[in-house]
């Protein structure tokens, strides 16, 4: 029986082939200005829309909380942003650009989108949309492995408290 895998038509291998291939050379041409990748994810999250907490951030960057928190202060250092107490108990914090960020930021857009256009060159326009809604629905389709996980981890934790007995 002859096995039907092949790397090169596996979707997970293709996605993170092209992601890591464009990222690098992104970071590459955005670094002399001092910004990483992950920093400019962040920075554009707030460009889009300003005034946003820690796990909307999280959320909208897909970088997880602890390495965001670490981000966030390296940020506020360069300048780039500001951390604010919001809500009514004051413990929740609001980020936002300062004006030397948003001034980065829209030096950067036109990097970014040199990028997208050269990474999607030759698609027509419906192919494009087409794609970024095949993205976005493939992205949603993942909360799956985070349930099955939690799953994974309560048959373990199970287990263990089962043989403790």
């Amino acid at each position: 029986m002859k096995n039907s895998f092949a790397l090169a038509d596996f979707v997970p291998y293709l996605l993170n082939r092209a992601g890591v291939r464009i990222g690098l050379a992104f970071a590459r041409d955005i670094e002399p200005l001092g910004v990483t990748l992950p920093m400019w994810r962040v920075m554009a999250a707030l460009w889009e829309k300003g005034d946003r907490r820690l796990g909307d951030i999280a959320a909208r960057t897909s970088i997880d909380i602890s390495t965001l928190s670490r981000l966030l202060g390296t940020l506020q250092r360069k300048k780039f942003i500001v951390r604010r107490r919001s809500g009514k108990d004051g413990r929740a914090l609001s980020v936002n650009l300062t004006e030397k960020g948003r001034v980065m930021t829209e030096r950067i857009i036109p990097i970014a989108s040199h990028y997208e256009e050269v990474a999607t060159r030759g698609m027509k326009q419906t192919d494009l949309q087409r794609l970024k809604k095949m993205l976005v629905k493939l992205f949603s389709n993942m909360h799956v492995f985070d349930e099955e996980f939690a799953v994974r981890q309560k048959g373990k934790t199970h287990r263990k408290f089962e043989r403790r007995r």
